[in-house]
């Protein structure tokens, strides 16, 4: 935080638009639906928002694997819809047992270099 590279803003994560549309990391990890979060990872890769997003989908007690799988087909669905060239993995990690994490990278457009 000290470097002036990383800010926190305070505010509602379903209402805040990024002052600048230049974010390479976004960080997402919240106690909501995981579907509604979904839709926002999705809204934002739309606008452009982002390079690169670690976020995690809450799982629901019942048919966790079922409603994962249908997130991410949705999310799939929609990306490539809109055109946008992306990767996307999904891990269930160790120590978060009622979580998966979601990595998705938005590839650059040709002849554009982000390094």
């Amino acid at each position: 935080m000290e470097t002036g590279q990383v800010k926190h803003y305070r505010a509602d994560g379903f209402r805040f638009e990024p002052p600048r549309k230049n974010i390479y990391w976004l960080v997402c990890d919240m106690v909501e639906k995981p579907a509604r979060v979904a839709e926002l990872m999705e809204a934002w890769a739309i606008n452009g928002w982002f390079k690169e997003a670690i976020f995690n989908l809450k799982l629901p007690m019942k048919s966790r694997y079922k409603e994962v799988s249908t997130i991410l087909e949705t999310m799939n669905t929609i990306l490539t819809e809109n055109e946008i060239d992306f990767k996307m993995q999904c891990k269930h990690l160790y120590h978060d047992r009622d979580e998966v994490t979601v990595h998705l990278w938005l590839f650059p457009e040709k002849g554009v270099s982000y390094a």
